[in-house]
């Protein structure tokens, strides 16, 4: 067994180096050590996620550190804890566990099947041969990823073993059925994606309002079962969404609850903007289901503005991405925002980042366009009053849930607010007094991350590594809330290894193999098979968050005891400000 850092604030426990050579014995032994970990309480641990070889452990590292009384043995003591929950397991118990039988029904039409003869010319098969294997064989789910909901299926005869698609494709329908090197999966959602398609099953696999909320879970066994399209278009129409096992699955438990206290306060967003969502501080224990963090960007931004206006750190806001914003609301609000320099008006003055304004019934705000950085975070007093939705008013953009309708606001949309608590009102119209500056506007025109090694760092050649700390980086005009994807320069591994696919999380680096890196973002997939070269820390996530096409951005390292030392005092300071924001009450 090997325990690895993911970043400053999880860790990576491989209980194997291979999966092929034995992946019954091997998933058996990941699915032990999942449960287990799940059983044994270690303090400051948050959420797990198993995955081929490995268990992730995502942790608090404030809460961590606290507990091992040692800021620079913390992932020490969290490993040691980790071995010891691990080898606590008496032998009888070690034998698996008996897992679901699941039957998926798979419509092998050739509507639903473009690249079925592809798949059956690389086999040297015919179609039907082919549908013969896939449909006959039995699959094991080896993790939940990519997308919610998404089961990667080993098991896979040999045959059919086929290379992904040199050119994915944009959009896949939900249900898809197909293949991907020697693994079968099936997208749960419309996603672009790579994989051979040769089916489509009517069932769904993902929905946030069902607990748990996907149709498979990892371990589980699954049965394809080849239909008729009349087959398909029957099963299609029906509310039931659920297949056959031997286990029933657990019935469902609605997570999503209509909004009880906002007693009809709407703010009316009369101009969107460029990109305009509700996001609080995210969701956790949710991984094992392929359900990203999502959440704002700058969790720390969101919540200092929280603050100034008094609301628990938690609650839902705005993040706005390029400015456009404008909106109007109907009864007396407390706001602040935080995040890039953006010009903000409310009515005739204006509103700077870490200020807080009283703001009355009809008077409207102002986004102007950023001058520096891309996102802010808009704090309502109360807050924005959206359903729960697997435990947070998150917007997920990739799934289409959460938030408000689970997509971005458009012109006309009517926010519900909650119920404003009594919240601090300045004196003035705006307040005087603010946060400190670089909490408030943590965009730089010349920003530098700070980033510890990440687990393939000895992947890449000895120039590529002295490229890291020492060229600035372009970002790419493709980067969005997954990910900021850099156009030079390149990094280049001394190896082309398959890696098995582990997690990942906001602030992992990875390396495609065009060697021009990605740095994840909130809304980043759980598990991904790129190496990884560093993991930018949690203090500079949101510098990370503010970048933007054609900004240049430099790196630099530090060890793993740093980066929970000034997330640490991050934390003492923002202690002292609710003290202080306390005493303008």
């Amino acid at each position: 067994m090997e325990i690895i850092p993911l970043g400053d604030s999880a860790l990576i426990v491989r209980v194997r180096d291979q999966f092929n050579d034995a992946p019954e014995e091997t998933l058996n032994e990941v699915l032990r050590a999942f449960q287990q970990l799940r059983k044994s309480g270690i303090p400051g641990v948050i959420e797990l996620a198993p995955a081929y070889t490995s268990v992730a452990v995502f942790f608090d590292p404030v809460a961590v550190v606290k507990s091992s009384e040692a800021p620079d043995k913390s992932f020490d003591w969290l490993a040691t804890k980790i071995r010891n929950a691990l080898s606590s397991v008496p032998p009888r118990q070690r034998r698996p566990r008996a897992r679901r039988v699941v039957e998926i029904p798979v419509c092998y039409d050739s509507e639903f099947a473009p690249d079925l003869d592809d798949v059956a010319g690389h086999a040297q098969l015919s179609t039907k041969e082919v549908v013969e294997l896939h449909s006959t064989a039995e699959y094991r789910v080896t993790c939940i990823g990519f997308v919610p909901g998404f089961p990667f299926l080993a098991g896979l005869p040999k045959k059919l073993a086929t290379p992904r698609r040199a050119t994915p494709r944009k959009e896949i329908p939900p249900g898809a059925v197909g293949i991907g090197g020697a693994q079968t999966g099936i997208y749960p959602l419309r996603s672009p994606g790579g994989w051979n398609l040769l089916g489509r099953t009517p069932l769904r696999l993902f929905d946030p309002e069902k607990d748990p909320p996907t149709l498979l879970l990892a371990g589980d066994r699954v049965r394809l079962r080849a239909i008729t399209r009349e087959e398909f278009d029957a099963a299609s129409i029906k509310p039931s969404s659920r297949a056959k096992s031997r286990d029933p699955v657990t019935a469902p438990t609605i997570l999503h609850r209509d909004s009880s206290s906002s007693v009809g306060m709407t703010a009316n967003i009369m101009r969107a903007g460029f990109l305009t969502s509700v996001q609080d501080l995210g969701r956790t224990g949710f991984r094992q289901f392929g359900v990203s963090t999502s959440g704002a960007l700058d969790p720390f931004a969101l919540r200092v503005a929280n603050l100034l206006v008094g609301n628990d750190e938690s609650v839902a806001g705005l993040e706005i991405t390029s400015g456009g914003l404008q909106l109007r609301f109907d009864d007396e609000r407390v706001v602040a925002w935080c995040g890039g320099e953006f010009d903000v008006q409310v009515g005739s003055r204006t509103l700077r980042a870490g200020h807080v304004a009283h703001w009355q019934s009809g008077d409207q705000v102002k986004f102007g366009p950023p001058q520096i950085g891309c996102r802010c975070w808009l704090a309502i007093s109360g807050g924005v009053d959206v359903p729960i939705v697997l435990g947070s008013r998150s917007t997920d953009l990739r799934a289409q849930f959460g938030g408000f309708e689970g997509r971005v606001l458009r012109d006309g949309d009517v926010l519900p607010l909650l119920t404003w608590p009594g919240s601090r009102i300045p004196a003035t119209a705006i307040s005087s007094w603010t946060g400190p500056h670089d909490w408030v506007i943590p965009a730089k025109r010349e920003p530098i991350l700070r980033f510890v090694r990440g687990v393939d760092w000895n992947r890449f050649n000895p120039s590529t590594l002295q490229q890291l700390p020492s060229e600035a980086f372009a970002v790419s005009p493709d980067s969005d809330r997954m990910g900021v994807r850099f156009e030079s320069p390149e990094l280049k591994r001394m190896d082309n290894v398959d890696l098995i696919s582990e997690a990942v999380a906001p602030g992992t680096m990875q390396v495609p193999p065009s060697g021009k890196p990605i740095l994840l973002l909130g809304d980043c997939q759980t598990i991904g098979g790129y190496p990884k070269i560093a993991h930018v820390i949690t203090v500079d996530l949101g510098i990370a968050a503010q970048l933007r096409a054609g900004d240049h951005v430099r790196f630099s390292e530090v060890s793993p005891a740093d980066a929970h030392r000034l997330l640490l005092e991050r934390e003492r300071e923002l202690e002292r400000f609710r003290i202080g924001l306390s005493l303008q009450s």
